[in-house]
């Protein structure tokens, strides 16, 4: 259904968090799959390990990983910001974008969604994920991801460092999460999304 989907993220760990199910489902049915992550994530660790991880995770999906280096918790001006993402949106031609919720209270992943938000303006599908941070979507487009859960906890155990130490990230979390979602729209387990627009019905993403 979708043949190019980015994911924008502001720490690594971001995306496979919200959204990893879903891109391993449009992985399967053959898209071409591009993260970018904003920020270097050297609040929660070491930059040059993180950097690792999210490659290893990218490659677990199958994914091209864009990082941008940005300074963790200094995101720098929203002018720049926008343009980075904007010259990743060129390169990936997307038709389907995922990026943060705007109703977040860590500074970095408010900053990327104003920025893609922006930097997406033209763009008709942009779906919005769920982070540790953010409210529990009771409603919207959601994603059954019954067939990849195991592979979901697979990509967040990649980011080593950040498992060990955030339960959240933990596989018993993620799964009780995605059977929350999935006991809303009938299925084992499921991710939820806000639209910012979707020219799809309402229902399934995939």
């Amino acid at each position: 259904m979708w043949n190019r989907v980015l994911a924008v993220g502001a720490h690594p760990d971001d995306i496979e968090f919200g959204c990893g199910g879903a891109l391993l489902r449009h992985a399967a049915h053959g898209a071409s799959i591009t993260l970018v992550v904003v920020s270097d994530g050297a609040l929660a660790g070491n930059a040059v390990v993180r950097a690792a991880e999210q490659d290893h995770a990218a490659q677990l999906l199958g994914a091209k990983a864009v990082m941008l280096h940005r300074p963790d918790g200094e995101l720098g001006p929203l002018r720049e910001l926008v343009s980075r993402l904007e010259e990743e949106i060129a390169n990936a031609a997307p038709d389907l974008v995922y990026a943060h919720l705007p109703e977040d209270i860590h500074q970095d992943h408010v900053r990327t969604h104003q920025a893609l938000r922006i930097a997406a303006r033209r763009l008709d599908n942009v779906l919005l994920y769920e982070s540790p941070r953010s409210p529990l979507l009771s409603s919207g487009i959601s994603v059954d991801i019954s067939p990849v859960i195991e592979r979901k906890t697979a990509l967040l155990a990649a980011h080593a460092s950040q498992v060990d130490s955030r339960t959240e990230l933990g596989a018993e979390a993620v799964r009780a999460r995605a059977v929350l979602h999935g006991s809303r729209v009938g299925c084992a387990h499921a991710e939820m999304f806000q639209p910012l627009r979707f020219t799809m019905p309402l229902g399934h993403a995939v």
